[in-house]
């Protein structure tokens, strides 16, 4: 699995990032914009969305579950510790996707009790804390799919699903590459091997 985290960059606007990841194959864009207001971030997805919807790509929006609810998106990705899943799934609703990120084997451990549908593993965590973190997951005898996130270049992603992970959220090595389109297919070779 590849979420293509979608930030602002010095190379391509937003839309153009997300016709990248799509054009490579990519079926799930996590926008990452904490530094945009509500009405930039909404014309910025408002861009996004037909696309999304034209190439049946999931859409999913960092922490602002009023624009995710309001535009329609596919869901959330909760990355504040400040924020209930619970509460989130009761107001987005059973149909939409809820990931939460875990930094913790405390957090791990409380994932079997959440109404999410996957979690991911903060990207300052080294390859070993992750695996560990991971493993801890597990033992807990949570079965959702766990998603590495961070700057991984191909052979990085590789190891990152090798040492436990589902799948992979990244995206600044995928928008420096010289065809990122071409790096984007080599990166979903690369996981599903």
């Amino acid at each position: 699995m590849l979420q293509f985290l979608l930030q602002p960059n010095d190379k391509y606007s937003l839309a153009e990032a997300a016709q990248i990841a799509v054009e490579g194959g990519c079926k799930w864009i996590q926008v990452h914009c904490p530094d945009l207001d509500e009405a930039e971030l909404r014309t910025e997805l408002e861009q996004i969305i037909p696309l999304c919807k034209e190439s049946a790509t999931i859409l999913m929006l960092e922490d602002r579950i009023d624009l995710a609810r309001d535009l329609g998106l596919h869901g959330v990705h909760l990355r504040g510790r400040d924020v209930s899943p619970g509460k989130v799934r009761e107001e987005l609703g059973p149909e939409a996707i809820i990931g939460v990120e875990i930094v913790s084997a405390q957090a791990a451990a409380a994932l079997k009790g959440l109404d999410i549908d996957y979690a991911t593993v903060a990207p300052e965590l080294s390859p070993e804390e992750r695996e560990k973190l991971i493993e801890t997951v597990r033992s807990c005898g949570v079965e959702l799919p766990i998603v590495a996130q961070g700057d991984f270049d191909v052979e990085e992603a590789a190891v990152a699903v090798a040492l436990g992970a589902s799948g992979v959220c990244t995206g600044r090595k995928i928008i420096e590459a010289e065809d990122p389109v071409a790096y984007t297919e080599l990166m979903l070779s690369a996981l599903t091997k």
